[in-house]
């Protein structure tokens, strides 16, 4: 965990109260007055109230005085709680606040539960009268947030892609098929039309674009172009995203070099990551991107909770918004759940999957995304070689510039037994999404794909820069561990092997050798266990 001023926590108020460090890890805060703290400075604007005001709220039958000390020792023992993040609770004389910048709550995140029986604070007993007006009207506000935020008809988000450029003709027609190819990213992930310039005036009726994404080309004097990409919310004028790269060869765009395909998947990712915030809020489009969004940061985790969680959030986006992509994700995190043994009866977990790929493929048989998601569900529920390739290369073939596509083929090559080949495609997918937050997925494949090959060197690398971006990486841990001793690095294997054991509940060194069930199916096929023996 970082310390000191890099410290950030994660408050959940909707259900139980909850405190989370920053890398997930629950912090015991124990006391209802001292948790009803943190949770009315987490609700209140700028998450700063004045003392008096706390006093009042939590102590309101005590004196003057002992309201004050009252005071002083919840905010001691809170700092206690916190650990190394103690600094994020920030007091004076006058007033008592959280630093905005190091805390995020739940509720903040443009995402409110779907049921709306779902309490805000569930089960906080404060005792105290002025306390418990507060969480009426916090809770009345809440519902008109979730009525607020009731499903209406899904028209999609609307991308206007337009070029500028010194010469027409060719540098025309390459800036539009790159301002296209950023949309197209978008909408794969999110219900959206993209719109193209066009000389003709636009029909009254038309509606007004969301996002506009503007390329601008401009030669150089050595020969080569200097490429701008901007998008734009085009209510709010807001800037989600901007890029000046240099082009050698502007032919580039259209052979999808690495460069352009990280770029495209790049700006597609960040626009995706800021729509919630831009975007109204009673658009099911807004909310289902939201719930998604949020939903790829719990499924990458591979931690238990966080599975079940993330299936619900996707469960949620698709209720909103009927989009095939949703059923694609959910389909893929059951399917984790039964790898990576989350819960006791596997069967149930494939069966749904198998089910939640088909109704995918039905809802959005022409979606790049979801071809290569559920081609890992086909692998592992048939064993269908020759369907998953073909779902694989259509993805890739389609869009070049999809990190996931890329990561699918990979997947697919090692089953149709194509060493190198799957080597050189999860080595590419992990370049074009070396800038995504989710970018220790890519980097523990490709981990693994190494492993496939017999390159260990490789194979720690990736997996090392996935345990650096992910330290909660169960996955990443548990090859690294094979890895360095393999190398007879004994000393790291320990030290990851500790490491799992804080991370992974129930986790042995005895298991993850002798128990044929466990998660390292590549490392046993390959006889990469065996050097564990050592530290038995």
């Amino acid at each position: 965990m970082t310390e000191g001023h890099d410290s950030k926590i994660g408050i959940t108020v909707l259900g139980p109260f909850q405190v989370r460090d920053g890398d997930g890890v629950l912090l015991l805060v124990k006391g209802a007055k001292n948790q009803a703290l943190l949770a009315m400075l987490a609700l209140s604007p700028d998450m700063t109230r004045p003392r008096r005001w706390i006093e009042d709220k939590l102590w309101s039958t005590f004196g003057p005085e002992q309201a004050s000390a009252n005071l002083r020792q919840a905010l001691s023992k809170l700092r206690s709680a916190l650990g190394d993040a103690a600094d994020v609770l920030i007091a004076d004389r006058t007033g008592v606040s959280l630093d905005r910048r190091r805390v995020t709550v739940d509720l903040l995140e443009e995402v409110v539960p779907e049921d709306d029986r779902t309490e805000l604070l569930q089960g906080m007993d404060v005792r105290d009268p002025e306390f418990e007006d507060w969480l009426r009207q916090e809770r009345a506000a809440l519902m008109a947030k979730l009525a607020k935020a009731s499903p209406t008809d899904s028209r999609g988000i609307l991308i206007n892609c337009r070029v500028t450029a010194e010469k027409p003709g060719r540098d025309q027609m390459l800036g539009e098929v790159l301002a296209n190819q950023i949309g197209e990213n978008i909408a794969e992930q999110v219900r959206a039309w993209r719109q193209s310039e066009t000389d003709m005036c636009l029909p009254a009726s038309a509606p007004p674009s969301d996002i506009l994404i503007s390329t601008q080309l401009v030669d150089n004097k050595d020969g080569g172009h200097a490429l701008f990409i901007k998008a734009t919310h085009q209510p709010s004028a807001r800037i989600l995203y901007s890029k000046l790269q240099q082009l050698t060869r502007i032919e580039d765009i259209l052979t999808a070099e690495i460069g352009i395909s990280r770029t495209v998947f790049e700006a597609a990712d960040q626009i995706i990551g800021k729509l919630p915030h831009v975007l109204e809020k009673d658009r099911p489009e807004t909310r289902s991107t939201a719930l998604s969004r949020l939903g790829l940061y719990r499924m990458f985790s591979f931690e238990k909770d966080a599975l079940r969680e993330a299936y619900g959030l996707m469960d949620q986006a698709f209720r909103r918004d009927e989009n095939g992509v949703y059923l694609a994700w959910a389909s893929m995190i059951r399917l984790t759940q039964m790898i990576e043994m989350a819960e006791e009866d596997q069967a149930p977990l494939l069966e749904e999957a198998v089910d939640l790929h088909y109704r995918a493929m039905e809802l959005a048989p022409d979606n790049v995304l979801v071809h290569a998601i559920i081609s890992k569900v086909r692998s592992t529920a048939f064993g269908d070689t020759a369907g998953v390739l073909d779902l694989a290369q259509n993805a890739v073939e389609r869009n070049p510039a999809n990190a996931f596509a890329w990561k699918s083929l990979s997947d697919a090559l090692i089953l149709s037994g194509d060493l190198n080949g799957a080597f050189k495609a999860s080595e590419r997918a992990c370049r074009i999404a070396r800038t995504s937050p989710f970018k220790h997925y890519w980097d523990t494949g490709h981990c693994i794909i190494a492993i496939a090959c017999n390159r260990p060197q490789e194979a720690i690398e990736a997996g090392e820069a996935a345990a650096r971006n992910a330290p909660l990486s169960r996955p990443a841990h548990r090859h690294l561990l094979a890895l360095y001793a393999l190398e007879g690095q004994l000393d790291k294997a320990q030290a990851v092997a500790e490491k799992l054991a804080k991370i992974e509940p129930g986790f042995s060194l005895d298991r993850l050798v002798n128990d044929d069930s466990y998660p390292v199916r590549t490392l046993r096929s390959n006889g990469l266990l065996e050097p564990i023996r050592a530290l038995l």
